[in-house]
């Protein structure tokens, strides 16, 4: 089941000022990742990225949710953020999953570990910013920032 929470939701920003936000959860299902890279785009495109930086961000945020949903999400859906700031957008994936912690892995997980390193080296290479690291709840979470173009 895909569930889209409020279309606008506040979200403080380090200024204090209300930044507008867009939230989505997903089943952590290949199936539902074209629901995330569709959000992205029609955030983006709303904010006036480009083309590029558009298809950017699709491969990006693709690439973050196969990611996580290679590492094992113990059944928990994928929850993205989109934080809609003038000049940039921030996407938060989370998980409660034990996310893109790679640690040592019997040889039959090993392309499933290497594939999801591959998506990470993606990301970096899409948008000015990933991140990936635990949230305050102790969530997998992939933190990704594409600047917008002036």
């Amino acid at each position: 089941m895909v569930s889209g929470r409020a279309p606008r939701v506040p979200a403080r920003r380090r200024t204090g000022q209300t930044a507008e936000a867009v939230e989505v959860t997903i089943p952590a299902k290949p199936e539902f990742i074209s629901v995330a890279r569709l959000t992205a785009a029609t955030v983006a495109g709303r904010q006036g990225f480009t083309y590029d930086d558009i298809e950017d961000l699709k491969i990006a945020v693709s690439e973050a949710c196969n990611a996580l949903i290679l590492a094992g999400t113990g059944g928990s859906p994928l929850a993205l953020r989109f934080s809609i700031e003038p000049d940039m957008l921030e996407i938060r994936i989370e998980t409660g999953g034990p996310g893109l912690e790679l640690g040592p892995a019997a040889s039959s997980d090993r392309k499933r570990l290497d594939e999801g390193r591959l998506g990470v080296f993606l990301m970096q290479c899409l948008v000015d910013s990933a991140e990936i690291r635990r949230s305050e709840q102790g969530r997998a979470e992939l933190r990704l920032v594409k600047r917008r173009q002036r």
